[in-house]
């Protein structure tokens, strides 16, 4: 990948005949995604809320950098009619800033770099003994890329670099991971995970005690017209909420895929323009670490080992904006092919048109459908946000099916009496029991590692079987410095592996040290009782810190 990074760059000048055969139109360069973390997204959530952006789409993330950079133009020009705060001007400024080749660009600079967008050193030491499978009962830290970790102290080395060259685009990121070893279940635990997901013995949680060299984020991408291609490793985040989406997360590791992502929103000719402006993602992949498959009447796999034939995924998902305040996003995923069942034009055509039920050969995959929306409260809009987001297994759609459905809802204040910086989030989480079997959702009776990658569920940490509530205080001192506030609950269902519960509160800063220096410090403290893993209440404290250089240079 770095040498695709380097040729990328090199051959840029061979490029130019084809970019200026092109243009120098925006919509015809390549670019790379900013990731799901950074401090540019709830930026552009403050000036959305202020009236100052009316097409970014926050439940179709990550975004690209030239698109970050048409928001900010977007919010710039709404700006000059209305009278803003220096809060507002501070922000922009910095979106400006950190965006300020991309808009170079977009008025007719070359789209051409490759630079080393930063270098970080990450370290979270855990005293306690901390949960790590949320797949069948819970974990400590989430919604974190799938970084594995352990009892002890877990170190993280990373760099990330990206590339342009007209239409072309490429993006890495890799770490240096020494991870301390976790607990493993005893063979009790084992045994009951195996009832659970209907397998002949125990599949084994994520994997800990080791050094390896991880790529995370890595893929190359081509822009045309507004639309661009990515392929290679990706991370997707497809709903509203702060503590992740019901079908795609960072909670696990980047999904091998090739996706494609309509860049600036579009709209429907006749009738269907009251929908308003429209985007659209669309993906296939293929997942990592299933250990179980069940297909000819037999079950296969190894704990501990993944399947040589991993299941494949593809997804779609479209957001609708029919009012400058409202969006609503309807969107699906389906497990596909496989250990017994290889991978065709048939099983592929299967997994996307079939509306019935089959067994074996054809079985048209594990089909996952989601609906989300948001609104900002009338005579609040600057103030109040509410969403929500369920996902229904194996039924139509979840709205049709609201008791048989998952769900997350929540809502953002952001004008606290007295403390004019301050959000305060809160989030209500609902995995609810199902007749079939307990531990329904995000399992399927074909696919027994379910829906997870690298044994990580790739949805929302609530799991299969629970409810769950979060909160957020969020002081923003600047942009990119804030401190945080948070506290999670969750309680798991008795029927599930005998249930249990956990409570933990965190604090967070985020600090910038200067234009190219960036701190990131937690603490948290968390209590946890899962009766089938330790018959005794367990407590543990968490402490991450991590230091990032950014190199302010403009790059090659």
């Amino acid at each position: 990948m770095v040498i695709l990074l380097a040729l990328a760059t090199s051959h840029s000048e061979a490029l130019s005949g084809l970019q200026d055969e092109l243009g120098r139109d925006p919509a015809n360069m390549a670019s790379s995604y900013v990731p799901i973390d950074s401090w540019v997204y709830p930026a552009f959530e403050l000036l959305a809320a202020k009236g100052l952006m009316q097409s970014a789409f926050f439940d179709l993330r990550p975004w690209t950098r030239l698109d970050c950079a048409r928001l900010v133009e977007e919010a710039e020009a709404l700006a000059e009619d209305q009278h803003i705060s220096d809060d507002t001007t501070g922000t922009l400024h910095s979106l400006r800033q950190e965006f300020v080749l991309e808009l170079a660009r977009r008025t007719g600079d070359r789209n051409a770099e490759l630079k080393v967008e930063s270098m970080y050193q990450r370290s979270t030491s855990i005293a306690g003994k901390p949960l790590t499978d949320g797949y069948h009962f819970a974990e400590t830290l989430v919604n974190n890329d799938g970084r594995p970790f352990g009892q002890g102290t877990n170190l993280y080395s990373g760099i990330v670099m990206r590339a342009t060259a007209g239409p072309f685009a490429a993006y890495l990121r890799t770490e240096a991971q020494r991870v301390s070893l976790a607990s493993a279940p005893n063979a009790q635990t084992l045994q009951q995970i195996a009832v659970a997901d209907f397998t002949p013995a125990g599949a084994a949680g994520p994997v800990s005690g080791f050094f390896r060299s991880r790529l995370l984020d890595a893929n190359v991408s081509f822009a045309f017209k507004n639309n661009q291609f990515t392929f290679g490793q990706q991370t997707l985040w497809w709903g509203p909420a702060g503590s992740g989406a019901t079908l795609f997360t960072n909670n696990a590791e980047p999904v091998n895929m090739l996706r494609y992502d309509r860049l600036r929103p579009i709209e429907l000719p006749g009738f269907p323009r009251l929908l308003g402006p429209i985007r659209g993602q669309f993906l296939v992949g293929r997942l990592a670490g299933a250990q179980y498959v069940h297909t000819a009447e037999t079950t296969f796999g190894t704990p501990g080992s993944a399947l040589g034939n991993q299941p494949w995924i593809h997804g779609e998902k479209i957001t609708f904006e029919p009012t400058p305040n409202f969006q609503f996003g309807v969107s699906r995923t389906v497990l596909f092919a496989g250990k017994g069942a290889p991978l065709t034009t048939s099983t592929f055509l299967r997994s996307m048109f079939s509306t019935g039920n089959a067994s074996e050969q054809k079985d048209p995959g594990d089909r996952r459908s989601a609906f989300d929306a948001q609104y900002r409260i009338p005579r609040l809009r600057h103030c109040l946000t509410g969403y929500f987001d369920g996902f229904t297994d194996d039924e139509p759609f979840p709205l049709l099916y609201p008791s048989r459905s998952a769900w997350l809802s929540g809502f953002m204040y952001r004008c606290v009496p007295g403390l004019p910086h301050v959000t305060v989030r809160a989030e209500g989480l609902l995995s609810p029991q199902r007749s079939l079997f307990p531990g329904y959702y995000y399992f399927n009776v074909h696919y027994l590692s379910g829906y997870t990658n690298n044994r990580q569920l790739l949805g929302s940490w609530i799991g299969r079987e629970a409810q769950g509530e979060q909160i957020w205080t969020t002081w923003q001192i600047t942009p990119r410095s804030s401190v945080e506030l948070s506290g999670r609950s969750m309680n798991a269902s008795s029927d599930f592996l005998h249930g249990g519960s956990l409570r933990d509160l965190r604090a967070t800063a985020e600090l910038a040290l200067g234009a190219e220096w960036q701190l990131h410090v937690e603490d948290q403290v968390e209590q946890w009782h899962f009766p089938q893993l330790q018959a005794q209440t367990q407590h543990n404290n968490e402490v991450t810190l991590q230091l990032s250089y950014r190199p302010s240079g403009h790059g090659k």
